[in-house]
């Protein structure tokens, strides 16, 4: 099975760059590939050589795609890095864009021939920069604490600023002055746009994703009169969140990703000068989940992948005038596939409505099992993610072994507007504990779970969240199963890379400030408390891992050892905190089956 994401496109339409990850290669890294496009038939395509390394993350394509820039997560870690290739087949050179001081680089854009790029170095001081592809040669646009380049073009940028939770756009001038894009407004978050070129007053236009002043993330246009921000909704929706947004060069031609309830739905947008909508129109989408929208200068095609719980990330092409959508590198697959999930709804103990996506395991006749089932209740990460109905190769593998998933979005997922969101901060994370509970709960009582053969897992914040489940509530789960979660999060505070950490104190709790709150919501510390677990739990973890260091599980496995209960751990020694090997990604499937076959929760 191959996955193809990350999809850029030529600016004149003429070549396609992805990132593909073979299930045919099992020791394989996702790799950047790139090939011609010719009258929206996608011609033989060949691997992007890089002398490196690690998964191809992101591809960008310069604007007469002469080079192609490819971020890699080297040896699999959060420290990225950004290579620079020319598109010539005949030319295999390759140029890492790195200063010896950068923790990480993340790609941006092309700003006309020079690329924009987001630094961070190992003290976690931030820098936008402008690269010159012919001579290397650099040009700092901005430098802060925990900022971060979002956008560049025409001489000025966009620089985000502030922590998770409250994040907010700063315009740097082509002087290095710098002004705030809109009034402050605690638990507002402002974090995405694009700069279109300045008009005849010599201020350029800002369209940026928002929820400032709605509960709901939308599309603002921003532009200074007479010195002053004004802004006006350019796209909104009552009931679904902005995804991604994205507009052509001749700015004729806009796409934007709506967010509805987990399942994406496309709309193409055609705008006036101003920016003002003349035609907004649904374009139907061939899955479930849409990312990473790239429209060509001309706005006529558009480039996107989707998916769906049956197939997996595929590249897909759509004609922006009438819509027809063509699947050009991947699987394709028509949407729609047997054993889709069921989106269903549920009220926590304070009247909060949460909700989760529940995938039955099938009958022994192949249809939908009866009667209450075997379930698995997984957890996402973020905490700000969000369960979707989006392609999952190891929860299928669950859901074969006869066991039922259930992906819950309990408080502080993202998908259900701003207070939803921002529901589990800091002294909130106790709600989120509860839902927890009252989402196992749920499907027990509702007939979908069988109390006896429950079980939990997560990964990252959800692997916190399983850390909090056998410690909180010993007697809920049979079975457990912990990827890359903390453990204690003044010690992950500790060691995890200072970036992360210093965004993460609005959400989790502030160190001084809130120590005791952190310490209240530490699974190790009720381990080393003497509280009550019984749970077995197999640790999951990517010893490469910087974003959630591996001493995170040891130190949690060591104090449930010491209790007598009973552990595993399944070290992955070439994985970050994201698992890409499809080698694997089998190991943690057949990890996760059998010890839920041997704990009683699989047959």
């Amino acid at each position: 099975m191959k996955h193809t994401t990350a999809v850029d496109i030529a600016p004149d339409g003429s070549a396609l760059a992805f990132v593909l990850r073979d299930d045919a290669v099992p020791d394989g890294l996702p790799v950047a590939m790139q090939a011609p496009l010719v009258d929206g038939v996608l011609g033989p395509a060949r691997p992007v050589r890089i002398p490196t390394d690690g998964p191809a993350v992101a591809v960008r394509y310069s604007p007469h795609a002469h080079w192609l820039a490819v971020e890699i997560a080297a040896s699999g870690t959060e420290r990225t890095e950004i290579w620079l290739v020319s598109t010539d087949p005949g030319d295999d050179s390759a140029v890492l864009l790195r200063d010896i001081s950068d923790a990480k680089t993340s790609l941006v854009e092309w700003n006309s021939g020079v690329l924009a790029v987001d630094a961070v170095r190992d003290d976690g001081v931030a820098e936008g920069r402008l690269v010159s592809p012919d001579d290397g040669s650099t040009q700092v646009i901005d430098r802060r604490v925990d900022g971060k380049l979002v956008a560049a073009n025409a001489g000025h940028a966009l620089m985000r600023v502030g922590p998770r939770a409250n994040r907010e756009l700063l315009l740097i001038g082509p002087d290095g002055s710098w002004r705030p894009l809109l009034p402050p407004q605690p638990g507002a978050t402002t974090d995405a746009g694009c700069i279109l070129p300045p008009r005849s007053d010599g201020e350029p236009v800002l369209l940026v994703c928002s929820d400032h002043h709605s509960d709901r993330r939308r599309v603002l246009r921003v532009h200074a009169k007479n010195g002053v921000m004004r802004s006006r909704d350019l796209i909104a929706h009552r009931e679904a969140d902005v995804d991604e947004f994205c507009v052509s060069r001749d700015e004729a031609t806009a796409a934007v990703l709506w967010n509805r309830s987990g399942r994406s739905s496309l709309e193409l947008l055609q705008l006036d000068r101003d920016q003002r909508v003349l035609v907004r129109r649904a374009v139907p989408l061939p899955g479930l989940v849409a990312r990473g929208p790239r429209l060509t200068d001309d706005g006529s095609v558009l480039a996107l992948t989707v998916e769906s719980p049956g197939s997996p990330p595929t590249v897909h092409l759509v004609d922006t005038r009438t819509g027809h959508s063509t699947a050009v590198a991947g699987e394709g697959g028509s949407g729609a596939r047997p054993g889709e999930p069921e989106l269903v709804h549920y009220t926590a103990r304070d009247g909060v409505e949460l909700s989760g996506w529940l995938y039955r395991a099938a009958g022994a006749d192949g249809g939908t099992a009866a009667g209450p089932q075997p379930t698995l209740v997984h957890f996402h990460g973020g905490p700000e993610g969000q369960s979707r109905p989006e392609h999952h190769d190891v929860l299928r593998a669950v859901i074969s072994a006869g066991v039922s998933v259930f992906t819950p979005n309990i408080r502080g997922s993202s998908g259900s507007g701003r207070v939803f969101q921002h529901a589990d901060n800091r002294y909130g994370r106790f709600s989120g504990i509860r839902d927890l509970e009252d989402s196992a709960n749920f499907l027990v009582d509702a007939g979908f779970a069988d109390p006896a053969r429950l079980a939990v897992s997560g990964r990252s914040y959800g692997g916190y969240l399983v850390n909090i489940a056998v410690t909180w509530f010993p007697d809920l789960f049979r079975a457990a199963v912990c990827a890359c979660g903390m453990s204690d999060l003044e010690t992950f505070y500790r060691n995890t890379e200072p970036w992360i950490a210093s965004a993460a104190y609005p959400k989790y709790g502030y160190p001084i400030q809130d120590g005791e709150l952190l310490r209240s919501v530490s699974p190790l510390r009720r381990v080393l408390d003497g509280g009550e677990v019984n749970t077995p739990v197999l640790f999951i973890h990517g010893l490469h891992d910087t974003n959630v260091p591996p001493s995170e599980y040891r130190q949690m496995k060591a104090a449930l050892d010491d209790r007598g209960v009973f552990t595993q751990a399944l070290e992955l020694e070439d994985e970050g905190h994201v698992f890409v090997r499809e080698v694997n990604r089998q190991r943690i499937a057949e990890a996760m089956v059998g010890w839920l076959r041997r704990h009683g929760v699989a047959d």
